[in-house]
């Protein structure tokens, strides 16, 4: 089995207060497990359990005191001024860093959304814990992280993915990209008149280009109408 991920030992609530005691430290000053239990009102047990979380995922460093990182401290920041897009932005980056976090949404996605219940289990089975309270707990923990950012929506307990929009985007500016490759398509009708049983010829000429393919296009024209004339 591949490396074990450790999962949060605790709510979703009390890491946050985690992230913002190492982040309210000084930049660089490390903090012991009893500051950070002091800062939160925490067992220094459950602060311990919680830390391997947080080292994973970058947000702190590591060493017997650990301080927060730079992303670390702008997260933590960020809960405390309340700035909900930071917030966003910055677990974004973290998950798409984190093979993980990144593969525990292309799970749920992947079968078009899981129950709440289907998922904890396949979070702690694929982080190679044991399932015991605490790891469904954090498997938990996730989830809330996942929902508070808006990357994973619950309805009547079942939960989906929600595309990101820059990312719609991308995949519609790809679509319309290579449905502009530039086309010469030739339609040939006869058409016959009462008077005269000679034929003519209706040539229909469709383009569709993108304005950086002009240049291009110019030159397969010009080879077109040479080759229609001969």
């Amino acid at each position: 089995m591949a490396e074990t991920f450790k999962l949060p030992a605790s709510s979703y609530e009390e890491v946050l207060k985690f992230i913002q005691a190492y982040a309210g430290a000084k930049e660089g000053v490390a903090l012991s497990l009893d500051q950070i239990s002091q800062a939160t009102g925490v067992p220094r047990t459950t602060v311990s359990k919680n830390n391997g979380f947080l080292v994973q995922i970058g947000l702190i460093t590591e060493g017997n005191k650990k301080a927060a990182t730079e992303i670390g401290r702008a997260l933590g920041r960020a809960y405390t001024s309340r700035v909900s897009d930071e917030i966003e932005r910055i677990w974004k980056e973290i998950i798409a860093d984190n093979d993980f976090l990144s593969r525990m949404l292309s799970a749920v996605r992947i079968r078009n959304g899981m129950d709440r219940s289907s998922f904890i289990n396949h979070i702690i089975y694929s982080s190679g814990m044991k399932d015991s309270k605490e790891s469904r707990t954090g498997a938990g923990a996730l989830i809330e992280i996942f929902k508070s950012i808006n990357v994973l929506i619950e309805v009547d307990g079942k939960l989906t993915v929600v595309e990101d929009a820059e990312e719609e985007q991308a995949n519609a500016e790809d679509n319309l990209s290579y449905n502009n490759i530039p086309t010469v398509s030739v339609a040939q009708s006869k058409q016959s008149t009462s008077c005269s049983s000679s034929n003519s010829i209706t040539i229909n000429i469709n383009i569709n280009c993108a304005v950086n393919e002009i240049e291009e296009l110019s030159e397969k024209l010009k080879k077109l109408l040479g080759d229609l004339s001969e």
